[in-house]
């Protein structure tokens, strides 16, 4: 990449010029880089020096930004991985990649193939990925973010080729190596007398060596060049060993025993097993290529008064898109004309079909039922819902569990290691035995048994697989930590309203002091106007039901937990609960406080230039699913916990209806966060909210879980997004990390003891190489086969 590499780093926040000139000094003072800072065009020329490794180096630059109080831009890139054959490899693809200058952090996963980059946004341009892919020893293809759906569907009949050639390729061995297994089970039933001439084995073995064997040797030769071993290295040893030493006796003339279908059986399987290994991860990424496949090429945009069909990747926001009866929603949308039944099954996990009508929202990958729609564009491409599923999916199952770090810390060590039991072994029987063929046997047997591939695939395939099971189920898991940790928990908090309650509430009740109650509902109306809360919502419903305009609002601001005030027509007006009213100094009547603790539901108290205007009453309908959801967790032992920062009466009821263990009602947000780490003292919490004022309470949780239908802030602070609004999913998310995590220590169990029963059998001589070939194929294939049993998960 040249002598010096180059980055330009926007920084914002940089108030003078002593700022960049403060902030220059302290970039210099970082090993191996150069920096030029311009506060005019608020940006850092950054000149890497090439002679170093730069492992830290960008993360100490944003720590720097950081500590000094500024910001820049990152972005994550997606890079497909080709001529991976065991973790070895991906691990030391991304211990590669993480010594780029311009690389924040770069991971990478086997049973996807994925490479995922850290870095500043814009740095990596193409050409600089290009360059970047030539300092690993594998192929890495930047994975575009446009036009996916043809990238994916020319990476699956990539994937198809890929594995007709496989298969080809294990015809040709297995008749090659037919031969040599008549030939043993001839001479184990016939006095060792064997079959084959010496010529007709070398014959047979050389392709097989060669030919079949080329890959193992490519892929040891990468790892080698790059100061590494791999699983490849074990195989091209083992085999080696014996092929070259039958070779030179054959060539000789001498009449001992040959060697040749050891090397031939042990390359024929496998290659067989990583065959049906390849083929079982692909199986793993099912519930992605689902997801993917949800994506239509084109759609019919209306342009005056006709529809003219236009790519994916050409429609706009606000353009009018139709689609036909069992076509694909091809992006997120407002119904404006007509009435169907959408199938929203494999974004949501609804089973049911949803009609979908006027002012209906649709979602990309939908699939349209009985009726043809005419739909405005609210979100296309990477914005669309199906693209931020798929991106969240592919994110929670390229990053690591906790229990990843220490298998890839074993997995480092574990080839050279075996590389040492093997010279060991060899050593052993020799001076032992003084029978050279028979320490070559074992040590043959040692260095082909002892692959890591098991151990690399248990933790990602059960990931994969289990993060693909959520999503179907309509559960968005971000991070891998989450679905570790969920099976632990021992305590999920719900907030009230808009999760276990419909979020969609009526009023039933106006209290107003002035007489006037379209007139108060308007001025609610305009404080409320930017608010998705369902209070908010249910003024706005009101308002639209019965005609009555919204006044014009200014100054808006809310108080998280409290309410909302801002100047109307020149008055200020105050809206929420009592809080909010304590807060400005408004005087509630004692009789009203009264009135209003009796009645059942949420309270808005309203307040005009100082003085008390009155209340209305809002009611919440609990959700049907509610109830069963609190009695599924307290069936998995898991205490239930309601947070509102609703009046006492309405959660004290809601809370005897659900049956729940605890409530605690009239919290402001800072309470609900108190609340909930006083409990995580004893265990781990689960928080389940939908609302602004649940973000701290849920960025504090051990696991967060956000509602689907709930504010923004909530989804980005939640570690889990139901993408329906039914809290029986939290039931059924902690099943599936339960699920999840069983798997792993199982695969994790077999994948050590194999090796711990296995390394130590092939030394002591009760293995031989075919033997071993193909038990070391059977162990992988057992932990990918046991990690895909996950599929067969039911709620």
């Amino acid at each position: 990449m040249g002598t010096v590499t180059t980055l330009t780093l926007p920084v914002y926040g940089m108030n003078c010029a002593n700022c960049a000139i403060s902030l220059e000094n302290a970039f210099n003072k970082i090993e191996g880089i150069e920096a030029q800072v311009n506060f005019t065009l608020e940006s850092a020329l950054i000149n890497f020096s090439n002679n170093i490794d730069h492992r830290t180096t960008l993360s100490d630059i944003l720590q720097v930004l950081e500590q000094k109080g500024y910001q820049t831009d990152t972005e994550t890139i997606l890079l497909s991985a080709t001529g991976w054959h065991c973790i070895s490899c991906a691990n030391k693809t991304a211990q590669i990649l993480n010594k780029q200058p311009l690389v924040i952090e770069a991971q990478s996963n086997l049973a996807t193939e994925t490479v995922q980059i850290r870095t500043i946004q814009g740095a990596l341009t193409q050409q600089k990925i290009t360059e970047l892919s030539q300092s690993v020893p594998y192929q890495l293809t930047l994975k575009s973010k446009t036009n996916l759906d043809v990238q994916h569907q020319q990476k699956m009949a990539q994937q198809q080729r890929a594995n007709q050639k496989a298969l080809f390729t294990i015809v040709i061995a297995m008749l090659l190596s037919l031969p040599f297994l008549i030939s043993m089970v001839n001479m184990s039933l016939n006095d060792h007398q064997p079959l084959l001439a010496p010529w007709s084995e070398f014959l047979l073995a050389t392709p097989v060596q060669f030919f079949i064997g080329w890959r193992f040797y490519k892929g040891a030769w990468s790892s080698l060049k790059t100061y590494s071993t791999n699983m490849d290295v074990l195989v091209v040893l083992g085999s080696s060993a014996a092929y070259f030493y039958s070779l030179i006796l054959f060539l000789s003339g001498s009449d001992m025993p040959l060697y040749f279908e050891s090397s031939t059986l042990v390359i024929s399987l496998v290659t067989l097993g990583k065959y049906l290994e390849h083929r079982a991860k692909q199986s793993t990424s099912t519930a992605i290529n689902a997801l993917m496949s949800l994506r239509p090429n084109k759609a019919r945009v209306k342009k005056g008064k006709k529809f003219i069909e236009v790519d994916i990747e050409d429609i706009q926001v606000d353009d009018l898109v139709e689609v036909a009866i069992g076509e694909k929603v091809a992006v997120d949308g407002i119904v404006i004309e007509g009435k169907s039944h959408i199938d929203e099954s494999l974004l949501t996990g609804e089973s049911n079909p949803i009609l979908k009508q006027r002012n209906s929202a649709v979602i990309a990958g939908s699939i349209n039922g009985d009726g043809v729609l005419l739909i405005k564009t609210t979100a296309v491409g990477e914005q669309t819902t199906l693209n931020k599923i798929i991106s969240l999916v592919e994110n929670a199952q390229m990053s690591k569990a906790p229990v990843m770090q220490l298998v890839d810390k074993i997995s480092a060590v574990f080839v050279p290691v075996v590389l040492v039991i093997a010279a060991m072994t060899f050593l052993s029987w020799y001076l032992i035995s003084n029978d050279f063929q028979q320490s070559l046997i074992c040590t043959v047997s040692v260095l082909v048994i002892a692959c890591p591939c098991a151990l690399g695939l248990a933790t990602p395939t059960a990931v994969v697989v289990g993060t693909g099971v959520a999503a179907q189920h309509g559960i968005l898991i971000k991070d891998i930590k989450t679905l570790q940790q969920a099976h632990r928990l021992r305590t999920v908090i719900f907030d009230k309203t808009g999760t276990l309650t419909q979020g969609n509430g009526r009023i039933t009740e106006i209290v107003n002091l002035t007489g006037d109650n379209n007139m108060l509902l308007s001025k609610l109306n305009a404080l409320q106007a930017g608010s998705k809360h369902p209070i908010a919502n249910a003024i706005k419903s009101y308002c639209l039901k019965h005609n009555i305009s919204i006044s014009s609002a200014d100054q808006v601001q809310a108080i998280n937990g409290e309410g909302v005030h801002g100047m109307i027509n020149g008055f200020a007006v105050i809206a929420g609960n009592q809080r909010i009213m304590t807060r400005f100094g408004i005087e509630i009547p004692n009789a009203y406080l009264q009135a209003a603790s009796q009645q059942q539901g949420s309270l808005v108290y309203i307040a005009e230039n100082g003085q008390f205007s009155g209340y209305i009453t809002i009611v919440d309908q609990i959700r049907p699913e509610s109830e069963p959801a609190i009695q599924a967790l307290q069936k998995r032992h898991i205490n239930t916990v309601i947070l509102s920062g609703d009046k006492h009466t309405t959660v004290k009821k809601i809370s005897q209806q659900l049956q729940v263990d605890q409530y605690f009602s009239e919290l402001k947000p800072q309470e609900k966060l108190a609340h909930l780490q006083s409990l995580q003292q004893q265990h781990d919490v689960a928080m389940v909210g939908d609302g602004v004022n649940d973000a701290p309470a849920l960025a504090a949780a051990d696991v967060s879980i956000a509602m689907g239908s709930g504010s923004d802030v909530a989804k980005q602070s939640a570690s889990i997004t139901l993408m329906r609004s039914d809290p029986r999913l939290v039931a059924t998310a902690i099943d599936i990390s339960k699920a999840t995590w069983r798997k792993i220590q199982q695969n994790l169990f077999w994948a050590f003891i194999f090796n711990s029963i296995a390394i130590p059998a092939a030394a002591l001589g009760y293995l031989n190489p075919a033997i071993a070939g193909a038990a070391m194929a059977c162990s992988s294939i057992t932990v990918l086969t046991n990690s895909l049993l996950l599929k067969r998960f039911k709620d």
